[in-house]
This record gives structure tokens, sequence and C-alpha cells, in this order.
């Protein structure tokens, strides 16, 4: 996955990336005019053209300010797949919650927009501020909360994957022995807490990706590759 952009970044600033990708999809990205044709089909869903390219600009803009001098130009084909394998992901992920039966109710959704930093003001969710930037992105209420109702959605889906991950001491302290051979006693007992973090979070990110490809296999997904050249 835009592997000379990991050549490029140190760990640190790839896990910000990582992070910035997926809110692309969720906040400024929103449903509009699918004349332009479509990119992929994913489960009978059309991604439109309009669509990608909205993601996928956003990611260069993105990408170009935050690399700064690492950033090429050769990038742009990688940076084309990879906003096109997340908005099939994201698809897949949404698609696979409503199958199971979640759902975010109304009260749900209207806790997490009044928490959203944008609306608050002095303290508090601002009704007035909320239309106006709103109003200023070109986006109605209802798509908007359409939008926020998706993104809550396969939040619910990944947390509980990640809550059905566990990890036992044994499994812990033979991980920390082969990642560390050269760890002297008592080393493990001091850094045990961080560790778990670290290698839970691991295991957590593992079991969504093996997640993930369970539902593409078994789910009709349709790639035009033309529209990547395009």
């Amino acid at each position: 996955m835009l592997e000379s952009m990991r050549k490029h970044m140190n760990w640190m600033m790839w896990i910000i990336v990582g992070l910035v990708t997926v809110t692309f999809l969720f906040f400024g990205i929103y449903p509009s005019d699918v004349g332009g044709g479509t990119v992929a089909n994913v489960g009978g869903y059309a991604i439109s053209r309009d669509e990608f390219n909205r993601v996928y600009q956003n990611m260069y803009d993105t990408y170009r300010e935050l690399l700064k001098g690492q950033f090429n130009e050769s990038m742009e084909k990688e940076l084309k797949t990879q906003a096109l394998r997340e908005l099939v992901s994201n698809r897949l992920l949404i698609q696979e919650a409503e199958r199971l039966g979640l759902k975010i109710g109304d009260e749900e959704l209207q806790a997490a927009i009044m928490k959203m930093p944008a609306f608050v003001r002095e303290g508090k969710f601002d009704k007035k501020t909320y239309e106006r930037v709103l109003g200023r992105i070109n986006i109605t209420p209802a798509a908007f909360e359409a939008n926020q109702r998706e993104f809550l959605l396969r939040q619910k889906l990944e947390q509980l994957i990640r809550d059905g991950v566990a990890v036992t001491d044994a499994e812990l302290a033979a991980a920390y022995t082969q990642q560390n051979p050269k760890a002297k006693p008592g080393d493990f007992e001091k850094n045990k807490a961080s560790f778990r973090q670290t290698y839970l979070s691991g295991k957590q990110r593992d079991a969504l990706t093996a997640y993930l490809r369970g539902i593409y296999d078994r789910t009709p997904v349709t790639i035009k590759e033309k529209a990547l050249s395009s």
C-alpha cells in the first residue's frame, strides 16, 4: 500500500496518514450527482466518479502538505489506488454492519454531532453555527447527518471486532521474548503494560484486516480500471 510513500516516511508519519485517510470518507465528502459515471460497484452500491475524485483530491492536497518535500508526483497513481481502496473498504464495512442489524439511533447521532468542535460555541452546541458551517460547505443537514450516521455505523462494527480480540499473559510474554531476544530479566514486567497496549493494538488491526478480507471475498466488487487513469 503506497510503498514508495512508506519509504519516505517514518512510522509515526505513516500512522498520521492512515488516520487522516479515513476522515476523507466522512468529512467534506458527500454524495453528489453521479452523472459522471462510476468507478466501482460494491455489492450493488455504485461509487461515483465524483465521489472518487473528491476523496482523491483531498488526499492529494493533504498528503502534499503533510509530507512537503518528501511528496513527489510519482505518488499520484498510488494515491488513486488508495483512494479507491478506502472507498470500497468503507462501503463493505457499512454494508456488513447493516447486514448484522447494527443501527445508529437518532439520539446517538445527535449526541455525536453536538460534540463536534466545529459546531461548539462557548462550550456548547450552537445550532446557528451548525447551519452556517454546513451552508459554507454547501451541504444540507439531512445529507450531513446521513453521512455521519454511516460513519458511526462503521465505527460500531469496528469496535465490536476490536472488543472480540483478547491477549493472554502467556501469549504476551511469548511475543515479548520473540520481539526482544536480548531483554534482561525483569524487563518484561517493567514494560508489560505498554507492550500489552502495543501488541493488542496490532492484533486488533490484524483482526480488522482479516474481517474485511472475508467480507470482500463474499461480496461482488467490480472495479473499473479505466476510471483510475482518466
